[in-house]
C-alpha cells in the first residue's frame, strides 16, 4: 500500500518538529523563534522543497538582496531537508527488510504458520530498530544536511545533530 504525499509530509514534518524541540538546548533562542512560525515554515518547505535554504554566497548579501534578515540561518527548513532524509533512509532499510522477510517467508516448507522468526504463538514479527551503524548513518546523514543545507561549518553541524539525533534511540544507547 502506497502512502500519499500528505502522509508522508505529515510524517516528515512531525519528524522535523521533533528535531527542532531537541535543538533547543544548543539553540534556545532560535527555536523558540522558530516554534511559533514552524507550521507556516513547513507548508511552505513542502510546497517547493528543492527551494530549501541551501547555503549563501557573499554576493547574495548585498544590499539590494530580498528575503527575511537572517533567513538563511532558519533551522525549519534544514531540519525538515534532514528528515526527508533520514526518512528515506529509513524507507530504503525497511524495504529491504520487508524483502528479505517475503524471501524467507516464500522458501519455509509448507504449512508452516506465522513468520519465520516469530517465537511459537507469536502474532507479529518483532518491532524494528536501528542497529548502531544505522543510528551513527542517520546523524550523518543529519549532520550532512546541516552543512550543505544549511552552511554549517562541521564542528556547529555535528553539535547541532549530536543534540537532535544523540547517540541511539531512547533505552537503546550504541556502545563504542
Amino acid at each position: 500500500m502506497k502512502t500519499s504525499r500528505h502522509g508522508y509530509d505529515a510524517e516528515v514534518a512531525e519528524l522535523g518538529r521533533r528535531m527542532l524541540e531537541r535543538a533547543a538546548p544548543v539553540a534556545p533562542e532560535q527555536v523558540a523563534a522558530e516554534r511559533r512560525a514552524f507550521a507556516m515554515m513547513a507548508m511552505a518547505y513542502f510546497a517547493a522543497p528543492r527551494r530549501a535554504p541551501a547555503p549563501r554566497t557573499a554576493a547574495e548579501d548585498g544590499p539590494l538582496r530580498l528575503g527575511l534578515p537572517g533567513a538563511h540561518e532558519l533551522l525549519t527548513p534544514v531540519l525538515l531537508a534532514a528528515a526527508c532524509a533520514v526518512t528515506t533512509y529509513l524507507a530504503d532499510k525497511a524495504a529491504a527488510s520487508s524483502r528479505e522477510l517475503i524471501r524467507r517467508m516464500l522458501h519455509r516448507p509448507p504449512g508452516e504458520a506465522g513468520p519465520p522468526d516469530a517465537a511459537p504463538g507469536a502474532a507479529e514479527p518483532p518491532a524494528a530498530r536501528l542497529d548502531e551503524e544505522q543510528w551513527r548513518e542517520v546523524r550523518r546523514i543529519v549532520t550532512r544536511a546541516l552543512m550543505h543545507h544549511g552552511g554549517m561549518p562541521q564542528d556547529r553541524a555535528e553539535l547541532m545533530a549530536a543534540a537532535v539525533v544523540g547517540d541511539g534511540p531512547a533505552g537503546q544507547e550504541p556502545s563504542g
